[in-house]
């Protein structure tokens, strides 16, 4: 097993096979037969020899360089086979079941949809009853998780034998913390749901502690500490990061009111295309220099940080992309997680028209 591991990697290592298939499928059957023709022979003789539960990894971003399948199951894209297998149930194992199929496919089994799919419905039902509990339940995809520090502390002791730990205590604090940071780190904010939410997450959240880095960091520093027989200061730890982010959100206040003290009513600013652009002929002439859309700044909210302005002109007829909600997420209340919206709605402005605006974008002249 171990040297067909190594085989695989060193397969993988020496193969850069970024898919460039612009074709996307509409479900399971297209998609392995544009596989076919798009996928690498190296990487098709790989996949047919790799375990079911590693085929994940052979492909982009979980250590391989194949980007075909990311791109169709990835949580930015609006695919069709993404919502086709959505509404069969399969939602975060999409990238699994397509490299599943296509390694039956290129095996000459016969491939049945309905039995392919049941074992990741079952696990994405599963989770969306933990999902209803997460903040009280004890266990989350299978993992224990603690219920406070001290519980965390048992569960790294379980994890790593004395020479670890004597490594460890070895290390100094900052040593120990950015050695582990993302690593262990890593494994602690994704299985222990600091980011999803946990009973675990609810625990730092009460002291005020709300990002999972700070979170894994103050249960590095304390087990460091606890291991050494020092003193935690838990207390000390959560002011620290509460401290951090008053600063930073102060600092952050203080570079708006700056920047936007460079506006002023009556002002000719240039428009910045952060939603991208009305036509392709826009965006070239843009490239080009030859496409300024000009505005005048009729108002100024201080408090807000925004702009009211007068579009003069655009250089295309259909005006600017004024907003565009492909990279929003709107929280749903039925499944309690924030999610795509399910249509893609660009709003546009034509010379002429006034419209509210951000501040950053607009630039001034």
């Amino acid at each position: 097993m171990k040297i067909l591991l190594l085989t695989i990697l060193t397969i993988l290592t020496g193969t850069t096979c970024f898919g460039q298939t612009k074709q996307v499928p509409t479900n399971l059957s297209q998609a392995i037969k544009l596989l076919d023709s798009d996928c690498p022979d190296s990487l098709k003789r790989t996949i047919k020899v790799t375990p079911d539960n590693d085929l994940k990894k052979l492909g982009y971003p979980w250590g391989g360089k194949y980007k075909t399948v990311f791109e169709w199951t990835n949580s930015d894209s609006d695919s069709k086979l993404k919502r086709y297998l959505s509404n069969k149930g399969v939602t975060t194992h999409q990238d699994i079941v397509v490299f599943l199929a296509f390694k039956n496919h290129l095996l000459g089994q016969t491939i049945d949809e309905r039995t392919l799919l049941k074992p990741y419905q079952e696990i994405e039902k599963k989770w969306n009853d933990e999902d209803k509990v997460r903040y009280t339940t004890d266990s989350l995809r299978g993992v224990y998780i603690p219920k406070d520090l001290e519980d965390c502390f048992k569960q790294i002791d379980s994890f790593w034998n004395d020479s670890t730990k004597l490594k460890v205590k070895q290390w100094t604090e900052d040593e120990f913390s950015g050695r582990v940071h993302l690593g262990f780190g890593m494994w602690m904010r994704n299985n222990w749901q600091l980011w999803g939410g946990s009973r675990l997450s609810k625990y730092f959240n009460e002291m005020g502690i709300t990002h999972p880095d700070d979170m894994s960091g103050i249960i590095l520093e304390s087990y460091h500490r606890h291991l050494n027989n020092k003193e935690i200061k838990l207390e000390e730890q959560v002011q620290h990061y509460k401290d951090y982010w008053e600063k930073a959100k102060a600092d952050d206040l203080k570079r708006k009111q700056d920047e936007f003290s460079e506006y002023s009513v009556g002002d000719t600013v240039l428009f910045k295309y952060n939603f991208g652009y009305s036509t392709p002929e826009q965006e070239e002439k843009y490239d080009n220099d030859s496409c300024l859309a000009k505005g005048k700044i009729v108002g100024l909210n201080k408090e807000t940080f925004q702009l009211t302005v007068y579009l003069i002109e655009s250089c295309d007829k259909k005006g600017i992309v004024y907003s565009d909600n492909e990279n929003t997420q709107i929280f749903n209340p039925k499944t309690k997680k924030w999610e795509k919206p399910k249509k893609r709605v660009i709003t546009y402005m034509k010379a002429g028209q006034v419209k509210t605006f951000d501040y950053d974008q607009w630039d001034t002249i």
